[in-house]
């Protein structure tokens, strides 16, 4: 819980800082224009999306992902329901990432 904690508050700092795309189209476009250093899909996602998300981020060789939050937890976290966000900045990404590959146990606090 902690975990899913930490990150909904770096998610949400992101957003203030106007470091997203939110939704399949703008993060595309991120993607294509070279802004993005990552994207982020929720587990609800559609398999479309999840699918296209995966190959966009291939063909730009940037991380595609899954990120442990359902379209409407990922709503109140940055004020959009997308179920795909494009990351536009190489630090908040990177933090992300490192969060995400920890083992459950040794998640950090908030």
């Amino acid at each position: 819980m902690r975990y899913k904690q930490s990150l909904q508050g770096i998610l949400t700092i992101c957003r203030k800082a106007g470091r997203f795309s939110m939704g399949l189209e703008p993060a595309k476009d991120a993607v294509y224009g070279g802004r993005a250093s990552g994207l982020l899909v929720c587990t609800d996602a559609s398999a479309r999306s999840k699918k296209e998300a995966a190959y966009f981020a291939g063909q730009a060789e940037i991380p595609c992902l899954e990120i442990p939050f359902t379209k409407l937890e990922m709503g109140q976290c940055v004020g959009m329901a997308a179920g795909v966000l494009a990351v536009c900045d190489d630090g908040f990404f990177g933090r992300i990432a490192a969060l995400m590959q920890q083992p459950e146990a040794e998640k950090p606090p908030p």
